[in-house]
């Protein structure tokens, strides 16, 4: 008898062997199945059968039974899942997981019993209540039924006072009947009527925008290319209407009778996003993001693996999706860092879906204002199409050039020099919006005793805890720890401490006492802490003008605040001299980004960023010839120094409660990986091991170890021979250890 091969919930690199249910036909892979495992019982998935198993047939247990009639996934789409884990090194039960709803992880059905209905037989129709003269209640439950002259749930009827019981008593007598959905009467010999397509039509609810000669130009070189595999780069400047151009390029996939998806990179831009395409389109728009309940996903997951959702818009863990007629791929903002999973399975969705697309051979567009390096360097080297959107729509709306502002001797007030205040209060007596980027939650990042020089620092991390005022307390942004405020050093018992440095709800403290009569509008995780927050915000962001909007990065990602006129950034200084090889990269993507959100109207905008270090000649290069020149910059240093894209790297972190048991595995798996090194012609360096940038996070010490290589091969044989021999290490058992391949952050 063959055996049913199942990828299960567990870190262990590997699949299970069971023996099928008893009595039961043999599942095809891609169907859910209960099984045991140690003391418990877990939901896997089948992914195949063999006939002779590496454990002895006395120690293999049986299944216990399938969850699903039909596959969730076709083979082409375990081919994919399988591919996520081996590139990444990850456990396929885990891939596995991370691509399914969690109601469908916990097991429960795809498809839901349908909630139970009544209705009268023709007995109960004629029935007389006055015949239950010894039972009150069911009497009124028959009237109700006779009143209704239509099926009522039970659910209905329990909230109406009707009890099972009741439903049951008269069940009994034969005066009702559940409902048998689906259940066909007995006709009079007449042929089926052919099934109505209840579609409109027309694929559009709504007349699209005309485009401009460059977007139609761009529109017609993606229509080129609208069969098979075909990568294109779409770098389109802040409101040059990258988003229409999707749209009427969707419009022709929906024409065909394929489906389209949509990856956003927050869940903060899926309501306007969301409305948008479903007021273009007359077909079903499901999104799936984090923020939806369970319940709200799995309709949504349901809906596009059936092909009931034409268009489906989600976030990173939406490229998992089994969508049976894709027709396209589009990524938004595919330079977001938030495409990377940095935990769990370490997934890039930005590089799955060129893969997705190639494997099912449609087009994929990546789109962005400020691409990433790596993208940019396929368009360079013509493995995409490269495509441009250089002006906005409208001939007088010309985008606005950015300005540094010297902020070395000048007094701060809240983090605000005084000519930056004067140009807010220009815009605002205008009539129009200011937008202020602080990328520091909180009141103040820092709280000192100017005395001992003693800092607020945090118990569970090498961090200092931010000050936040409302309400008062100390917060690490690392581990979420909580403090109270002191009401004096601790150290050296001084009655004040001082706050240095500047977060939103200091900046939003000066904006209000600078401007008393404008209304400040801030937006922030602490603000922001669920979707109906951020509609809230950004209703009244639509309705007040003048006004002026505060935040963090949320606020400049793909909104739309077309009475924006003037955008500035209070301190554009964080990332350029951090080691990390990144934040330039990303410190320019996020300048510019708030620079996007200035002048998208009729009204010409205005930019302005404060900084210490305005003679830096990559941030005039920013400001002067804009972010393709620089990241090119970029590029050429990448390139010298053999980083990524020119180069590839695997990370290695491991982490516990003692430092000597992080420090003991790191040191062994670091010489282990210098012996199998030898054994390998191909060039690869070895960094580390060293402990984290924050060593010490969330109670617990950190420590990495760097693979770096020109070719991918030498890290992907390295770790297929280092990690089997890492899970059978004893001082692995004391140790959280993970494996990033690709990684973005390196902290």
């Amino acid at each position: 008898m063959p055996l049913i091969q199942v990828a299960l919930p567990t870190p262990l690199r590997r699949l299970f062997d069971y023996w099928p249910v008893a009595g039961q036909p043999l599942p095809q892979p891609g169907v859910r199945v209960q099984v045991p495992f140690g003391n418990r019982q877990l939901v896997g998935l089948v992914m195949g059968q063999v006939q002779q198993s590496d454990v002895a047939s006395g120690k293999i247990k049986a299944a216990l039974a399938y969850l699903d009639q039909q596959p969730l996934f076709d083979t082409s789409h375990l081919a994919l899942l399988n591919w996520v884990a081996d590139y990444y090194h990850q456990p396929i039960g885990e891939v596995i997981q991370a691509a399914l709803p969690a109601l469908l992880r916990q097991g429960q059905a795809l498809h839901p019993p349908q909630e139970p209905r009544w209705q009268l037989t023709e007995e109960g129709r004629q029935a007389q209540a006055t015949e239950l003269v010894r039972a009150p209640r069911q009497a009124a439950l028959l009237r109700h039924l006779q009143a209704a002259g239509q099926p009522l749930t039970q659910k209905k009827l329990q909230t109406e006072g009707f009890t099972p019981a009741m439903l049951q008593g008269l069940k009994s007598r034969g005066w009702i009947e559940p409902l048998q959905l689906g259940h066909k009467p007995r006709g009079i010999g007449l042929p089926d009527l052919p099934v109505v397509d209840h579609k409109p039509k027309s694929v559009l609810a709504e007349v699209p925008l005309r485009l401009t000669a460059e977007q139609q130009q761009v529109l017609e070189q993606l229509l080129a290319h609208q069969k098979g595999f075909h990568p294109s780069l779409l770098q389109g400047v802040t409101g040059s209407g990258k988003t229409e151009v999707y749209l009427q390029l969707i419009q022709r996939v929906l024409e065909q009778g394929q489906q389209a998806l949509v990856l956003i990179p927050e869940i903060g831009l899926t309501p306007q996003t969301l409305s948008r395409f479903q007021h273009r389109f007359n077909r079903r728009v499901v999104a799936l993001h984090s923020g939806m309940t369970d319940r709200e996903r799995l309709e949504a997951w349901r809906a596009a693996a059936e092909g009931k959702a034409s268009v489906v818009l989600g976030t990173r863990s939406a490229i998992f999706v089994p969508l049976p007629r894709l027709g396209v791929i589009l990524v938004d903002e595919e330079h977001d860092a938030s495409f990377k999973q940095q935990d769990g399975v370490r997934y890039q969705a930005r590089d799955l879906a060129v893969l997705r697309a190639k494997r099912q051979q449609v087009p994929v567009i990546l789109g962005s204002a400020t691409p990433s390096l790596e993208s940019l360097a396929h368009a360079r080297k013509g493995d995409y199409q490269w495509l441009h959107l250089r002006s906005r729509p409208g001939a007088d709306v010309k985008l606005p050039i950015p300005r540094l502002l010297d902020i070395r001797n000048r007094r701060l007030n809240g983090g605000f020099s005084e000519p930056l205040l004067q140009a807010m209060q220009r815009h605002l007596d205008a009539g129009h919006q200011v937008l202020v980027l602080l990328n520091r939650r909180g009141f103040a990042p820092v709280l000192m005793c100017p005395s001992c020089g003693w800092i607020a620092g945090c118990l569970q991390c090498d961090a200092r805890m931010t000050w936040h005022r409302e309400p008062a307390r100390l917060h690490c942004h690392h581990c979420d720890a909580r403090q109270p405020i002191p009401q004096q050093c601790p150290k050296c018992e001084h009655p004040e401490l001082v706050p240095l440095g500047a977060g939103t709800e200091r900046a939003e403290e000066t904006l209000q006492a600078r401007f008393p009569q404008m209304p400040v509008i801030r937006l922030d995780r602490d603000s922001v802490r669920n979707r109906n927050d951020l509609d809230l915000k950004l209703d009244q962001i639509a309705r007040q003008t003048p006004a002026i909007l505060l935040g963090t990065q949320m606020l400049a990602k793909g909104h739309h605040f077309p009475a924006v006129t003037l955008a500035t950034v209070l301190d554009a200084d964080h990332g350029l001299y951090s080691s990390d090889p990144r934040a330039m990269e990303r410190t320019a993507q996020l300048l510019i980004q708030v620079a996007g959100r200035a002048g998208r109207a009729e009204n010409s905008g205005e930019v302005i960023i404060q900084t210490h270090h305005s003679d830096d000649p990559r941030l005039e290069r920013l400001c002067v010839e804009g972010y393709e020149a620089l990241a090119l910059e970029l590029l050429e240093e990448r390139r010298r120094s053999q980083w990524p894209p020119y180069g590839h790297l695997a990370l290695l972190r491991a982490e516990a409660h003692r430092r000597e048991a992080v420090e003991t595995l790191m040191l062994c798996l670091a010489e282990q990986a210098r012996h199998l090194k030898a054994e390998d012609a191909d060039p690869l360096t070895l960094l580390g091991p060293v402990p984290a940038p924050m060593e010490r996070r969330q109670g617990r010490y950190h420590m990495q170890l760097l693979l770096h290589s020109v070719k991918r091969a030498p890290i992907h044989r390295m770790l297929a021979r280092l990690l089997p021999w890492l899970e059978g290490l004893p001082e692995a058992r004391q140790v959280r250890w993970s494996v990033d391949v690709d990684p973005d952050d390196l902290f």
